[in-house]
């Protein structure tokens, strides 16, 4: 009985943490949207990461830039391969991050879409 509730309870676990990430990361995108400011950020890593043969291959790029009080964050994003390809590690790319919350960040190119998406540009 035991071995059933846990085979049940470790799904419903994990697809509610995918559920939870999901909607955080929306907020954020809407925070992004509604209090962004525009800066540079330094990559200074690019992975390119396996998935196995079934899902192919995810590219990241981890950045880092200075919010407006002189503190550096930092933040990895997956982006298409285009967007990998089109930076160097140690080259700058655009970011906005959040004015009222400067941890929370993303590249440009993706607020532009949540911007576009939400009728706002």
């Amino acid at each position: 009985m035991t071995e059933l509730l846990l085979g049940l309870l470790v799904p419903v676990i994990v697809f509610g943490g995918m559920i939870f990430m999901a909607v955080r990361r929306g907020l954020q995108m809407r925070e992004l949207c509604d209090h962004g400011i525009e800066t540079t950020g330094r990559i200074f890593s690019k992975r390119s990461v396996s998935g196995g043969h079934r899902h192919g291959r995810t590219e990241k790029l981890a950045y880092e830039y200075t919010d407006n009080t002189g503190k550096t964050h930092s933040h990895t994003s997956v982006v298409p391969l285009a967007i990998y390809q089109a930076h160097e590690q140690g080259g700058t790319i655009p970011v906005v991050y959040s004015s009222r919350k400067p941890s929370i960040s993303a590249p440009k190119y993706l607020v532009d879409q949540c911007l576009q998406a939400l009728g706002k540009k």
